[in-house]
This record gives C-alpha cells, sequence and structure tokens, in this order.
C-alpha cells in the first residue's frame, strides 16, 4: 500500500525529474520491499496448516476476502507493476543492506513474545531457538533470491 500511493504522488509531481529522490525511493520501495515474499510465504505456510498462520477463528471479524486482498490479490498488480513501469533497481550492496535492516527489525516479533508470552505467528512457537535462527536465515535467503529474481524479471522486460 505504501508502495502504490507513494507512485501515485510521483506521478502527479508537475515537471518531475525522472531522477527525482521520490522516484529513486519508489524504485527501492518497489524493488526490495513489494516483490511477491508476503504472498509466497504466507500461501507456503497456509498450504501446510493454515492454524499456523490463519486460524479459522479469525474468520468470524476477519473474511477470508479480507485475506485474500492482502495475501492474494497482491501478486497479480505486482507483476503487471513489472509489465507496465520500467523500475530501476538499486545497486546490490545498497539492497541487500535495506534487507538486512528490514529483516533485523522483523526480529522485534521476538520482542513481542519475550513481553507478552503470545507468538505473532504461532508458526514460531514450534520451533526451538536454532530452528528460529533457521528460519529467520530460510526467509531472508528467499527474500534475497526474490530481489534477485525480480531485478532480472525488471530487466527482460526493459
Amino acid at each position: 500500500m505504501t508502495f502504490f500511493g507513494l507512485a501515485a504522488v510521483n506521478d502527479l509531481q508537475p515537471g518531475k525529474k525522472a531522477e527525482s529522490t521520490l522516484s529513486k525511493f519508489k524504485d527501492l520501495l518497489f524493488s526490495v520491499f513489494a516483490f511477491p515474499f508476503v504472498v509466497l510465504l504466507f500461501w507456503a505456510i497456509f498450504a501446510y496448516d493454515r492454524e499456523l498462520v490463519y486460524p479459522a477463528t479469525i474468520d468470524a471479524f476477519f473474511p477470508p476476502w479480507m485475506n485474500h486482498a492482502m495475501h492474494t490479490f497482491v501478486l497479480p498488480i505486482l507483476l503487471g507493476e513489472v509489465l507496465v513501469q520500467p523500475h530501476v533497481y538499486p545497486q546490490t550492496k545498497h539492497a541487500l543492506t535495506a534487507l538486512g535492516i528490514v529483516g533485523l527489525a522483523y526480529l522485534s516479533i521476538i520482542w513481542v513474545y519475550m513481553s507478552v508470552g503470545i507468538w505473532v505467528y504461532p508458526l514460531l512457537g514450534r520451533f526451538s531457538a536454532a530452528g528460529l535462527v533457521g528460519f529467520f536465515f530460510f526467509n531472508m535467503s528467499v527474500v534475497i533470491l526474490l530481489y534477485l529474481l525480480g531485478n532480472e524479471l525488471n530487466r527482460r522486460v526493459w
């Protein structure tokens, strides 16, 4: 949502330069954060065991169509964005730095567990400490591969 809002604001700038700061930031958001990691991870875990990421009890106040709006419809929109709008991908070292910072910030979900005693995602409660480390490293590896895939896809299309 942040990316698409920023893209709309960027497109409304009168007489904007092609390489404006806002345009560069928009491309950074798209290339590093928007590509479909959440879609892939959510549905992979959902297919394995729904209760680990989206318990059935949630359906009473968070309807399935809303779940799809957040975890499914994003993918075709992102792929359409790749096809209709060229993006300038940041240097790989800058992209990996940004991904690393977000990955470390995401570890704050461990703080939530330590403070409240409840895992944000029930799946995480099934891992040992070593399993959590492995899970987070696996996820970061997938994110990096998706960044590289998105960069290559953008390069081939444009």
